[in-house]
């Protein structure tokens, strides 16, 4: 699974994170767990297990938003894609166990669409705060574990 290239939007960002990847990707796929620590989100809810084709009911910065899951490998690997008003989306998350025990993390999005296409500047903006948002909190629950 992977972000779409030719979309209207593209971002990436990665944080090293000082903790095991087993602890960092249990928070990260715990997703009902979500407003516990991602200030953004209020709301989340998974239908079933962390699977692929499971999908998730969730609200971040006030919008709900329906996504289902595409790929899914243990401690390695998470993506997902959803549709809303106007625009579509794709977002992945890697994990990388590193020598000195700690974990990157990356995630990749795409966001394409007609409402994305007239509004990129703004929703660029918003999306590479909002990922940076996630990472940090990622990292400080990950991290005060």
């Amino acid at each position: 699974m992977n972000v779409n290239d030719g979309a209207v939007l593209t971002t990436s960002k990665d944080i090293e994170i000082q903790a095991p990847v087993e602890t960092v990707w249990k928070i990260q796929t715990d997703i009902d767990a979500w407003p516990d620590w991602q200030p953004e989100i209020s709301e989340a809810k998974v239908a079933g297990a962390i699977e692929p084709g499971a999908t998730f009911v969730w609200k971040s910065g006030g919008l709900k938003l329906t996504s289902t899951i595409g790929k899914v490998t243990e401690n390695n690997f998470i993506g997902w894609n959803g549709k809303g008003f106007g625009a579509s989306a794709i977002h992945t998350w890697e994990f990388v166990a590193l020598e000195n025990g700690s974990t990157l993390v990356r995630t990749n999005e795409s966001m394409d669409g007609w409402l994305v296409k007239l509004l990129k500047g703004m929703m660029e903006k918003k999306l590479n705060e909002s990922l940076a948002t996630w990472l940090n909190a990622l990292k400080q629950s990950a991290e005060s574990l």
